[in-house]
């Protein structure tokens, strides 16, 4: 490769590339070089070779960086120099650094240019940052990631980057405290720290106890322009949020269960009181609360007038919601509340678009009179929740269009529900029902859903009935139905006109009687057909066997009489023994008028489906057939 003096662009990202060769030094007419993997034999290419790309620009990934033998050779790297380099990562070796000092003496010889746009350090082992990072210098740096950094003791001064507008610090396990050294350093520097910060998420820090604000800084914001604040998995946080923050759009808190709304330090404002400030009151849009039983208040959010979407999962000690939300709130969710028992009163906000609940075993459900309020819901989630549930009222949500049940162990049945209107259910366009185990029937009279599209039914273990009528959804494209082991019949009248896909499976009892195309596949350890699963389709027309690595034989009844066309693929004990006049099931199949034959295995495509959309039906049956 050194030969290949004139080459422009080399891109190795994603490979298994483990080390670079030598002399890739000469290589000087390189523009663009994703990856540059140090190795650890002596005839692999040092780190001094990039001096010489002296044109590199774009990206540039430096990995396995903990293979530096000598540090003076990191020097010849020269990336200050290189000023077209936009994005830069630096990568250790995910091992926990056996030097520190060396690898503090890497880092500071890695200085990049002034130019840079964004800088990615990862798995790096020094105790602390060299002086470069963080210096106002570097005014054009908007992107950073600092990552798995587990020996380092504080972050370095990224405040005093002017640009900086993401910064994303994940897995810095020694850090036990953040202060002034993140905000300005050690300097005496009056420059408004974070002056274009917008988003912040740190993630991660098991040992950090203390979140410091910046001080001597007069009347100055910590982050002025802060959009987004993400705090996830700091499960030693004590302290509280900075204080003011006028532009806070998206506040999202995960597994901080130390994290308390008291404040601790006087110069902290509480978080119910942040809450509580008119700019927040103003800006904020999204909150999530996650496994933070002490940030309960945050909960009351009548006074945040823009809240949009509201997010709890893991919250205890609280029985009932609070009574009052935001008129603006469009989605939210309830995720793991297990003491959670009711719904205010008032109910929820008629804004609301999308409300999921999963895994709050002890809520009531909604009543008929708060349903009918919610006038504007689109999507409904309810999973492994409301215990206490056991008929579920369709027809009552005028503009609902997704609808998923799942996981509901005492629901018994599906209903229009009193005063609703069928009107109502003309906007539902996706219907998913799974894993209701004391389910019995579906709406007598069928399904008034003109416009559904989707329908999925499964691991429903005691259905008897699926919808009448379902030849009359003519906009349906997509039927799932699965582990259903006491369905007596379905689609007595027909399967609807438009279908495109259907997929069967783990049925005891069916009925199929108009069913023009089938296909299995997939089924490794299906043996062999049995027949009379196959003589009361008198209609079929084509059947299709594809990757059944195990099938052996045919019925031994035979296939149906009806039947025109047979694709056997993927199955070679049983191609070998349909080998036209001398395979042994030669015989029962050789009054089909078209047979396909192939040993190979053709996976199943999109492509294959749109074959049968002219009249006939797709079915694939999936392992639970087994």
């Amino acid at each position: 490769m050194r030969k290949l003096i004139n080459l422009r662009h080399l891109d190795i990202a994603g490979t298994c590339v483990k080390e670079m060769l030598v002399q890739m030094g000469r290589l000087k007419s390189l523009r663009m070089l994703t990856a540059f993997v140090l190795g650890k034999s002596t005839g692999s290419g040092g780190i001094g070779e990039l001096g010489q790309l002296s044109h590199l620009r774009g990206k540039l990934s430096i990995l396995n960086l903990q293979n530096v033998v000598n540090t003076m050779d990191v020097l010849g790297a020269n990336l200050k120099d290189k000023k077209d380099l936009k994005e830069v990562e630096l990568a250790w070796g995910c091992e926990d650094a056996n030097d520190s000092m060396k690898e503090r003496l890497v880092l500071g010889s890695l200085q990049p240019s002034v130019n840079l746009v964004q800088l990615t350090i990862r798995f790096y082992g020094g105790t602390s940052f060299p002086d470069w990072l963080g210096d106002s210098s570097f005014s054009n740096i908007q992107v950073m990631r600092l990552t798995d950094c587990n020996t380092c003791l504080w972050l370095p001064p990224v405040g005093r980057l002017p640009a900086l507008k993401e910064l994303y610090i994940e897995r810095m396990k020694s850090v036990m405290s953040i202060g002034v050294e993140f905000y300005r350093g050690n300097g005496a520097s009056l420059i408004q720290p974070f002056q274009s910060l917008n988003k912040l998420e740190l993630k991660e820090m098991p040992e950090w106890e203390e979140w410091l604000p910046c001080l001597g800084r007069g009347q100055s914001l910590d982050f002025p322009r802060l959009e987004e604040l993400t705090l996830e998995n700091c499960p030693k946080l004590r302290g509280n949020l900075p204080d003011h923050l006028p532009c806070l759009r998206k506040l999202s808190v995960s597994d901080c269960g130390v994290l308390h709304e008291r404040a601790i330090r006087t110069r902290w404002i509480p978080w119910s009181l942040i809450v509580n400030t008119e700019s927040l009151r103003q800006s904020l849009e999204e909150l999530k609360i996650v496994g933070c039983p002490g940030l309960s208040s945050l909960l009351e959010t009548e006074s945040l007038s823009s809240l949009s979407k509201l997010e709890i999962q893991f919250f205890s000690g609280r029985e009932c919601l609070r009574p009052h939300f935001s008129n603006c709130l469009q989605r939210l969710s309830l995720v793991n509340c297990a003491s959670l028992l009711s719904f205010p009163r008032n109910g929820l906000p008629t804004s609301l678009t999308y409300l999921k609940i999963e895994k709050c075993r002890r809520l009531e459900f909604l009543t008929h009179e708060m349903m009918a309020k919610l006038t504007s819901l689109r999507d409904l989630e309810l999973r492994e929740s409301c215990d206490s549930l056991r008929s579920f009222p369709l027809g009552v949500f005028p503009k609902l269009s997704f609808l998923i049940i799942s996981g509901i162990k005492n629901l018994e049945s599906l209903s229009i529900g009193e005063g609703a209107d069928d009107e109502n259910l003309t906007h539902l366009y996706y219907l998913f029902i799974y894993r209701c185990p004391n389910l019995v029937s579906f709406p007598h009279g069928g399904l008034p859903t003109p416009k559904l599209i989707h329908f999925s039914v499964w691991g429903n273990e005691n259905l008897k009935l699926l919808p009448d009528r379902i030849h009359t959804l003519t906009a349906l494209r997509f039927l799932v139905m699965n582990r259903l082991p006491n369905v007596e019949s379905f689609a007595e009248g027909g399967l609807p006109p438009n279908l495109q896909e259907f997929r069967i499976g783990a049925f005891e009892k069916r009925k199929l009687a108009t069913l023009h195309t089938l296909e299995i596949y997939g089924m490794k350890s299906l043996k062999s057909l049995e027949g009379k699963g196959l003589q009361h389709l008198t209609c079929l027309q084509e059947l299709q066997i594809s990757n059944c690595v195990s099938l052996k034989f045919l019925p031994n009844e035979g296939l149906p009489a009806s039947l025109s066309f047979l694709s056997i693929t993927g199955c070679p004990s049983l191609v070998k023994r349909c080998q036209k006049k001398t395979g042994q099931e030669w015989s029962k199949i050789a009054h089909i008028p078209c047979i396909e034959i192939d040993e190979q295995s053709h996976p199943l495509s999109f492509g294959v489906m749109e074959r049968y959309q002219c009249g006939t039906v797709k079915i694939g049956l999936s392992k639970a057939s087994n």
